[in-house]
């Protein structure tokens, strides 16, 4: 019995392998699961690359991340400026009788040889326009019970750049209490005890805001110009009520794909979905060609197999590298770290060394002093994006097994400026 014999390229059936359109269809689907595999591949090799200094990516390279690019030319410029003042023998700049902000260190003597405490004063002052400097009070404190145990205390700089070197002024109770402290190294109730009395000092001197830096940090190149500016911003933002501080530093290893956030995560994934679900099925009615290519099968590879690797691609690059934080001031009520600078509100300062009194005999940190009342009060914390230091101290001053920890915080984003 005669039979319509089937087109097949030219091909009459039965004598080569037939390809209908159900054949066209599989081959389409080898070619889109073909195709996706190279373009992830390719997508990888560039992410691991591209997220090698991003501590949230699963490609972060420890040695290239931790790598001191900018940094060391700061720290060139700042010990450039320190021996300069070492031997300067003409009157420096300090600052008017009306400062914009006063400029807190509190400074012990580090049991290695090494004193960062030079490096941060000196990336802190070198630069500066005599405009800038005067509206500036520095104030050192040597928070050693006996300053003399402090290298420091007698360099030529200190007193030549300082606009007061503080010591303990205490009474002998307190002087006391700051001894056993020491010798038992309780560290973090000493700390409590300096925070409280710097501020206080500082706040005597009646400037606009206080900042608190710790003795382990470099400043950026025009570090002052931006901080007033963001300064100036939220001094006219409706949070200036609620402000509680500005934030010199952070890390952004604690800005990544936190858990907290999950379900945000896994809804932006779903409406990806249904995003590209709709995409797809809104192209196979509209073209008859389309929905031959596009068979069932391949909707569910792309939106089931292909989309889900593209997302996990995504994730594995890192929050940094896919959403980096932009430019600017920025509220940041939550995964901030650590105590390396703030920058205080001239009005808060007195509650908050109130705090710090109640807090001297417990047993947690100055930055955990402040999140815990921000969080209980509703203060608002802010940040300034990059970061304004940042922090190369790889012994700790907090005590024994911290050490570890002081080498790994550190803001990556600071080391891609330019010298």
């Amino acid at each position: 019995m005669w039979r319509k014999p089937r087109i097949v390229l030219g091909v009459l059936d039965g004598h080569e392998p037939a390809i209908s359109w159900s054949n066209i269809a599989r081959s389409s689907t080898s070619i889109l699961l073909l195709t996706s595999a190279v373009l992830w591949t390719l997508f990888y090799q560039y992410c691991r690359f591209a997220s090698s200094r991003d501590p949230t990516s699963y490609f972060f390279n420890f040695d290239s991340g931790y790598e001191r690019r900018y940094s060391l030319h700061r720290e060139h410029a700042a010990y450039t400026f320190i021996e300069s003042a070492n031997t300067s023998s003409h009157a420096l700049i300090k600052s008017s009788t009306d400062p914009f902000i006063c400029l807190g260190i509190a400074t012990i003597a580090r049991s290695s040889s090494r004193q960062y405490v030079r490096g941060t004063v000196g990336s802190l002052l070198a630069g500066l326009t005599p405009e800038e400097r005067k509206s500036i009070y520095l104030m050192p404190f040597v928070a050693n019970t006996d300053p003399e145990d402090h290298p420091i205390f007698h360099e030529p700089w200190l007193a030549h750049l300082s606009d007061r070197i503080l010591e303990y002024d205490v009474s002998e109770d307190d002087l006391a209490k700051l001894r056993r402290f020491e010798e038992g190294h309780h560290f973090r109730n000493k700390s409590m005890y300096d925070y409280g009395y710097l501020l206080e000092k500082c706040y005597d001197t009646g400037a606009s805001w206080v900042a608190m830096m710790e003795d382990d940090v470099l400043a950026r190149s025009g570090w002052y110009p931006d901080a007033q500016r963001a300064l100036r911003r939220l001094q006219t933002s409706p949070a200036k009520g609620h402000l509680l501080y500005l934030r010199m530093f952070y890390t952004e290893a604690l800005l990544g794909w936190n858990s907290e956030e999950w379900a945000r995560y896994l809804g932006w994934s779903f409406v990806s979905l249904l995003v590209l679900l709709s995409i797809l099925l809104a192209a196979r009615i509209r073209s008859k060609r389309i929905n031959r290519l596009l068979p069932n099968l391949n909707v569910a590879i792309l939106c089931f197999v292909c989309l889900p690797a593209f997302v996990s691609l995504y994730f594995m690059a890192g929050r940094i590298t896919m959403q980096p934080p932009a430019p600017g001031v920025h509220e940041m009520n939550r995964f901030g770290c650590c105590s390396q600078g703030f920058i205080f509100p001239r009005n808060i300062v007195p509650r908050l060394i109130e705090r710090t009194e109640k807090a001297m005999d417990e047993d947690y940190y100055v930055d955990m002093l402040l999140e815990r009342w921000a969080d209980a009060e509703d203060l608002r914390r802010f940040v300034l994006v990059p970061s304004l230091l940042q922090h190369v101290g790889r012994k700790s001053s907090k005590g024994w097994g911290y050490d570890e920890s002081a080498s790994t915080t550190w803001n990556f984003g600071f080391e891609d400026h330019s010298p």
